[in-house]
């Protein structure tokens, strides 16, 4: 019976241990999965972190990426600005060149008067003069169609508006004001008003002469859209270079089959005198 006893005892004690080893082991194996889900969660929130971090470095290098687009763009746009402003200063430059180059051209005014005939008018038995007025340019060509007029008279003005420059603008060529400028108001006879003139080149535009076809620079706008002005302001003239802004009506006593040149020299003025040499042929103006 004791045997007995101590049998049931050792089996007894064998159960316990196996059931404590069984314990022991399943706690160990329980901490182990634990413990390695907790790794595997700190692991993937390490991998989160770090992708999270690389999206943080892309993000950033974007952003400057668009910065630096942004500043380039501002850079081209301010370009493109300065690029337009020079251009329209370049084109004011090229019209003011190309009416300078123009008034260059033209150093002196040229025009033929041809008396076409004489007589005394049986109704009034006042003198009479039949003339003819043509602009010719450097070649002789005319600038425009012959007008033929009949003046009281043996005596002829062409009243004009000039102006002239300083002397040092015309000794260095200057481009604007090289030559002394002039329009041909009107023609008249000695026994006729001025009013009752007629008309030669137009108030207010450019004579011929100066470009034909070509839009008026600044420059000739103001010199003859406010020429009295101009004349009566010392000034204003001075800003501009004029020495002289003023009227003037040259004029000489006509002969029957005579040809008279009106010119104005580059720092003169307007002067007439005979002219032996033919008078220039109507015909197509010149362009």
């Amino acid at each position: 019976m004791a045997r007995f006893m101590e049998s049931v005892a050792t089996i007894n004690s064998l159960i316990r241990t196996t059931l404590a080893v069984i314990v022991v082991a399943a706690l160990a194996a329980g901490g182990w999965y634990g413990y390695q889900m907790y790794n595997a969660g700190d692991a993937a929130l390490r991998e989160k972190e770090q992708e999270l971090v690389s999206a943080r470095r892309e993000l950033d290098g974007v952003q400057q990426q668009v910065e630096q687009q942004q500043l380039e763009l501002t850079e081209k746009t301010q370009q493109i600005v300065e690029l337009n402003e020079d251009v329209q200063r370049k084109e004011a430059e090229i019209e003011k060149l190309d009416a300078s180059l123009r008034l260059l051209k033209v150093n002196h005014r040229v025009a033929w008067l041809t008396v076409l005939d004489q007589g005394v008018d049986p109704e009034t038995q006042s003198q009479y003069t039949d003339v003819q007025f043509v602009e010719v340019d450097d070649e002789g060509k005319a600038l425009d169609k012959p007008r033929e007029f009949r003046i009281q008279g043996d005596i002829v003005y062409i009243d004009n508006w000039i102006v002239k420059f300083d002397d040092k603008y015309v000794e260095q060529a200057d481009i604007d004001r090289s030559t002394s400028l002039v329009l041909f108001r009107r023609i008249f006879g000695e026994k006729q008003k001025p009013t009752d003139g007629y008309p030669l080149d137009a108030v207010g535009s450019r004579p011929s002469a100066y470009g034909r076809g070509k839009p008026m620079s600044d420059f000739e706008k103001k010199i003859w859209g406010d020429f009295w002005n101009i004349a009566n302001n010392s000034d204003k003239a001075r800003a501009m270079g004029i020495r002289a802004a003023h009227g003037d009506a040259p004029f000489i006593k006509l002969k029957k089959g005579k040809s008279y040149r009106i010119e104005l020299r580059a720092s003169d003025g307007l002067s007439i005198r005979p002219d032996d040499g033919p008078p220039p042929v109507p015909g197509k103006p010149s362009a």
